[in-house]
């Protein structure tokens, strides 16, 4: 079963979590680490490591800003594995993306999370004028 892993600086990750847990009930195959002011980087990278190993049938990683420190670290340790072809890098997290790919955690390969975390994540952002 393919997993999603969402990093963020401070808790962003665990509300995004919590939050999509209030709206879709007790998830499976979803999990987040945080990285409060101070955190020890070798064992964040360490953390995430470990996250991809666990993860045998593939992994989409979630992070909340492109060139920030947890979309850094999870692409250091992807550029050091063996088997990229399991493992996904989407950046640019919000609850709109998270959301729509926790549906389909577990019944899709993780090429198909990571393309419905892009499409969600920009069909997410409305502006209301244009819309109505």
């Amino acid at each position: 079963m393919s997993k999603v892993l969402l990093l963020s600086h401070g808790d962003l990750a665990r509300e995004i979590w919590a939050t999509s847990n209030m709206v879709l009930g007790e998830m499976s195959g979803v999990e987040y680490l945080t990285l409060p002011l101070g955190t020890d980087l070798n064992r964040y990278e360490q953390d995430i490591r470990r996250k991809i190993e666990d993860a045998e049938d593939g992994l989409l990683i979630l992070t909340d800003i492109f060139g920030g420190t947890p979309f850094i670290t999870a692409s250091r340790v992807f550029a050091s594995l063996e088997d990229k072809d399991r493992v996904e890098i989407v950046t640019g997290m919000n609850l709109a993306m998270a959301i729509q790919v926790f549906n389909f955690v577990g019944n899709m390969p993780v090429k198909e999370l990571k393309k419905i975390a892009v499409t969600a994540g920009t069909e997410g952002i409305v502006d209301l004028k244009e819309r109505i």
